[in-house]
């Protein structure tokens, strides 16, 4: 550490500047109401900031202090690196490009991996008063998991992983991006944290995961990783593994819990599978329903639907069965609507955004970046749903609303009509 570095007070305080960030569309929350494994942007903040030893202010300090603005996500190990690394008066800047190429789209930056994250030195009304200065989060480089080749255009050439993360939030996109960014630094967090401990530390955390996991199998290990809540009721015969599952929640027969975060008194079906997805208070997902890297804003019920990937569901929304989103591009990367425009997303792989309150009913299909109001009802295609009979001999078939006669015309018994 340097001797400025060493000979300066601690910085303890930290200060939010307000950016006059615009709602994002389709939930017209603005980011700070952003979820992040079940609660808001600010809450999540202000726990980073405590796990760096830092409180928010109201007031910007006179003197040096932390800036970050309303709309950045942040890890702990972020400030941390930041504090160790940065002078009053500078920014943080990275330089891993497979971490911005995987992270970078439709942030709007005033420089492409400069970030609203810095130290004032006094009080600041902009964060280009600051100058960008490189900091190491020691990201950790790694081939993507082997996929099918079919969809191997959809995967980054390497994934950058750190407990260090950074993202503004600037689309609903982001709302998905920062919640597996997060999921990503806290596994990395812990690996980080037990590999820098001793060994009778080590010792009694891998005798702890024993004893929960009553066993040795990886299996039994996944399961013993798992945070349980009081007041839960999870059937025998569920698969709970790597997740963190609030109180008062409810896992049916035959359901997968894996690597999720599930909020307070959220429901799971028989048969569901929930993967590497953040559910919220209260929410529902139906028998035999599927999602994968979906978040759940509180209040949200999605029935089996054909199963939902990387898709944002927005409060007390309904999804009912049947319904399909699509979630991957062969050709061109997904586009989206973003400040009026259709533009690209930089992604192969995106859902759809369902917004707060919205309904979509039976046999819809929401095609890739797909956005549905707040407030919306969607109804699926009406000319096969039967509302009258027509008569006639059958069978018969749906055609607008009307089971018509198709039976074929009886066959003629005069010899004159025969060729």
């Amino acid at each position: 550490m340097s001797t400025a570095l060493a000979s300066r007070s601690p910085i303890t305080q930290a200060y939010c500047l307000p950016t006059g960030t615009r709602p994002i569309p389709p939930f017209d929350d603005l980011p700070k109401d952003a979820q992040v494994l079940g609660r808001s942007l600010t809450e999540y903040q202000d726990e980073m900031l405590a796990e760096a030893g830092l409180s928010r202010v109201s007031e910007p300090p006179a003197g040096p202090h932390l800036v970050f603005s309303d709309r950045t996500w942040f890890t702990d190990g972020a400030l941390r690196r930041m504090l160790a690394q940065l002078q009053p008066g500078q920014r943080l800047q990275l330089d891993c490009a497979p971490f911005w190429e995987l992270t970078g789209g439709l942030q709007e930056l005033d420089q492409d991996s400069v970030y609203e994250l810095g130290i004032a030195a006094a009080p600041i009304t902009s964060f280009k008063e600051l100058v960008p200065a490189v900091v190491d989060f020691e990201f950790t480089l790694s081939p993507p998991a082997k996929q099918h080749a079919a969809i191997a255009h959809a995967l980054p050439a390497e994934v950058a992983t750190s407990d260090a993360c950074v993202h503004q939030i600037d689309h609903w996109l982001h709302i998905l991006r920062i919640n597996w960014l997060a999921m990503a630094a806290t596994i990395e967090r812990e690996r980080r944290r037990f590999a820098s401990e001793g060994v009778l530390t080590k010792a009694s955390k891998l005798a702890g995961v024993l004893w929960r996991s009553k066993g040795i199998s990886r299996d039994k290990i996944a399961a013993g990783l798992s945070q349980i809540g009081p007041d839960c009721q999870i059937h025998s015969s569920a698969v709970v593994e790597a997740s963190v599952i609030g109180r008062g929640v409810q896992i049916g027969p035959m359901a997968v819990v894996r690597g999720a975060v599930i909020g307070d008194g959220a429901q799971i079906e028989e048969h569901a599978i929930c993967n590497a997805s953040v559910l919220g208070k209260n929410t529902r997902l139906g028998r035999r329903g599927m999602l994968n890297l979906a978040v759940l804003y509180d209040g949200a019920f999605v029935s089996n639907g054909r199963g939902f990937q990387a898709c944002v569901f927005g409060q007390d929304c309904f999804v009912a069965e049947t319904v399909m989103a699509y979630d991957l591009s062969f050709g061109a990367p997904v586009k989206v609507w973003h400040r009026g425009e259709r533009v690209s997303a930089g992604t192969h792989f995106l859902g759809a955004a369902i917004g707060h309150r919205a309904r979509v009913g039976a046999e819809v299909i929401l095609g890739y970046g797909a956005e549905v109001p707040n407030d919306a009802f969607l109804v699926g295609p009406a000319h096969n749903v039967l509302r009258s009979w027509g008569g006639g001999p059958g069978p018969h078939r749906v055609e607008d609303g009307v089971a018509r006669s198709c039976a074929p015309a009886p066959k003629s018994t005069d010899p004159s009509e025969k060729s």
